[in-house]
C-alpha cells in the first residue's frame, strides 16, 4: 500500500510541475504578444510623427 501511495505521490508531483511549466509558458506567450503589440503601436506613432514633420517642412 505504501509503495502505491509513493508512486501516486510522485506522479502527482510530476503532474503539478508540468502544469506549472504550462502556466508559465502560457503567461510568457501572452506577455510577448502584448509587448509586440506595444512595440508595433510605438513604431506606428513614431512614423506618424515623422510623416507630420515632413509635411510641415
Amino acid at each position: 500500500m505504501q509503495a502505491e501511495y509513493d508512486s501516486i505521490s510522485k506522479e502527482k508531483s510530476k503532474t503539478a510541475t508540468e502544469l506549472a511549466y504550462a502556466e508559465v509558458i502560457s503567461y510568457n506567450r501572452k506577455n510577448l504578444e502584448r509587448e509586440l503589440q506595444n512595440e508595433s503601436r510605438q513604431h506606428n506613432r513614431q512614423q506618424g510623427k515623422t510623416k507630420r514633420r515632413e509635411e510641415e517642412i
